[in-house]
């Protein structure tokens, strides 16, 4: 064996390892039922010198089946924590948004419940606009405005 398919072979089982854990999560049921064969009747054969039919029987056989079933653990399915400064971000970010208006591009940072504002806006007045918006957030202490107009640009 080669150096390169050592390596290989190596790289191959690294892959492999992360996902055993997984594997051993998995419960593993073993079902052992009793499968029935059916009774089996041969036609009644017709013997020219015999009072009645005669019927053919086999007696069923038991043979048991085991049958292995994996069954996943339960998913748990957690939000992401968020922080207050996060939040607040979010917040301000969606109030911005929704006041119809403001237009232009606006940044918004949040640390230590100080929300900073950045971008450009179309008119002063909308830069005063986004700025109350951000004061009226629950949780924000002071609001930094360094949003620029440009006056005559597009936004």
């Amino acid at each position: 064996m080669n150096a390169r398919s050592k390596l290989l072979a190596l790289a191959a089982a690294a892959l492999t390892l992360p996902a055993l854990p997984a594997l051993a999560d998995f419960q593993v049921i073993e079902i052992t039922t009793p499968a029935r064969s059916d009774v089996y009747y041969a036609p009644p054969s017709t013997y020219y010198n015999t009072p009645s039919p005669v019927y053919s029987y086999s007696p069923p056989t038991t043979t048991y089946y085991t049958t292995t079933e994996y069954v996943a653990p339960a998913i748990e399915v957690t939000a992401p924590y968020l922080t207050e400064d996060q939040r607040i971000t979010g917040d301000v970010a969606d109030a911005i948004a929704a006041d119809p208006r403001v237009s232009g591009r606006i940044g918004v940072d949040t640390y230590n419940n100080e929300v900073t504002l950045s971008g450009y806006t179309s008119t002063p007045g909308q830069a005063r606009h986004a700025e109350r918006d951000a004061r009226g957030v629950d949780g924000v202490r002071h609001v930094n405005n360094e949003i620029r107009p440009r006056v005559g640009g597009n936004p």
